[in-house]
């Protein structure tokens, strides 16, 4: 099965649609204003999904479509922003959160807005697609790992389980209740989805080596992580690594407008971009301190251990990637930050804008068992070179066929 970038928009044009006409229903139902916030597809493993999941407190409505394409929807709400949705459609579910009143009306919600949400496929597709009875599932009791990602997703060669997807957050203006719109779909309804909003395969890789890039992601985010911990003596672990197709002007969405601290470079080669490392401002102290003790005071002495931490990381995340497609990727001297995330990540998508509507964003995050530090780290390759780095993984992986 082979994807190309025109598929890839033609997805998220129709994931972010459905988005809105389900924004539009929970509107209707409840009177609470509703917007969609970011669209993104992520090729992800089963497992990091299923990790993802358990690791929030979430409370979430399934409801399986079949027809045209087949696969899962999931509505996935914070288990107390649940409450509040649920309670503007039928009063005083708020009182009883766990009972049948609630529950019903949680399924209810679903039902309306995912039901909208696959209207829009169907329409695109030209066929019916018909869904399943909504099934309410408390991930912290009783959700699976087949309960979350049902039959949809792909195996790899090695045997990894693999998913694409579509993935939607909602925020209503009033309450700042978040949610997320999940879209499982199975391999074969991908693979149909691919032949119609393909070009005929002008740029196309098979998907497998999205996940090949995905794994090199993983690789170098664990050496970075093996970085901070040689570099710190703060031991520590990568909580999730992942690639993400979105809209470029989302890119900065992805991140709160908490204060952040840390570098910036610019990496060249193939792929070129942009990379951030960023920590929390407890975690850069942390950082700085373990890295130069005593000298916290000392914001210069401070932001030079960042500026050091933040190459050496980037180093250790980039290199992996030059190994593997056997070219040489060099990077700048790093810059410092310290501002709110989505004003560091601003400069960086609007320079890639000046040539791309979207853009390919790598996100790890990086942590410490007790909370020592957190690591945050995004990189945005150049689109249309990260497409050559992955056509060149896809040729290698011919050729050892």
């Amino acid at each position: 099965m082979n994807l190309d970038v025109q598929s890839l928009r033609t997805f998220s044009r129709l994931a972010h649609s459905g988005a809105e006409r389900a924004a539009g229903s929970l509107s209707q139902l409840t009177g609470i204003e509703t917007f969609v916030k970011v669209t993104k597809i992520e090729v992800s493993t089963r497992s990091d999904v299923e990790r993802e999941f358990r690791e929030q407190d979430l409370v979430t409505v399934h409801i399986g479509f079949n027809g045209g394409i087949d696969g899962r929807t999931i509505l996935a709400f914070d288990r107390e922003e649940a409450v509040q949705l649920v309670d503007a459609l039928v009063p005083g579910a708020a009182d009883q959160p766990d009972s049948e009143m609630a529950t019903s009306g949680l399924k209810e919600l679903g039902n309306i807005m995912l039901g909208g949400f696959l209207d829009g496929w169907a329409n695109y597709l030209d066929t019916s697609i018909d869904i399943t009875t909504p099934t309410f599932v408390d991930i912290q009791t009783e959700g699976a790992l087949e309960d979350i990602t049902g039959d949809s997703g792909f195996r790899m060669a090695t045997g990894e389980d693999h998913v694409l997807a579509f993935r939607n957050q909602l925020d209503t203006d009033d309450q700042q209740v978040g949610f997320h719109i999940y879209m499982l779909p199975t391999h074969d309804s991908i693979d149909t989805i691919s032949n119609v909003a393909g070009d005929g395969g002008v740029g196309s890789v098979p998907i497998e080596t999205f996940t090949s890039f995905s794994g090199m992601i993983s690789d170098g985010a664990e050496q970075a992580s093996d970085d901070l911990t040689a570099m710190t003596g703060m031991e520590s672990v990568v909580e999730v690594s992942r690639l993400s197709f979105v809209p470029i002007e989302a890119v900065p969405m992805q991140l709160t407008d908490a204060t952040r601290k840390g570098v910036v470079l610019e990496f060249m080669g193939t792929p070129s971009g942009y990379i951030a490392i960023l920590f929390d401002e407890a975690s850069a102290d942390s950082v700085a301190d373990a890295l130069m003790p005593g000298m916290e005071a000392d914001s210069a002495m401070q932001q030079s251990a960042i500026q050091e931490i933040g190459n050496i990381v980037t180093s250790g995340f980039i290199d992996g990637w030059a190994n593997a497609l056997e070219t040489t990727i060099d990077i700048s001297p790093p810059t410092y930050v310290d501002d709110i995330g989505s004003a560091i990540i601003d400069p960086l998508a609007t320079e890639l804008a000046q040539a791309q509507e979207y853009a390919f964003l790598i996100d790890s995050a990086i942590r410490t068992a007790n909370d020592e530090f957190t690591c945050d780290i995004y990189a945005l390759p150049n689109e249309a070179e990260l497409r050559e780095a992955l056509d060149r993984l896809s040729v290698e992986a011919q050729s050892t066929q």
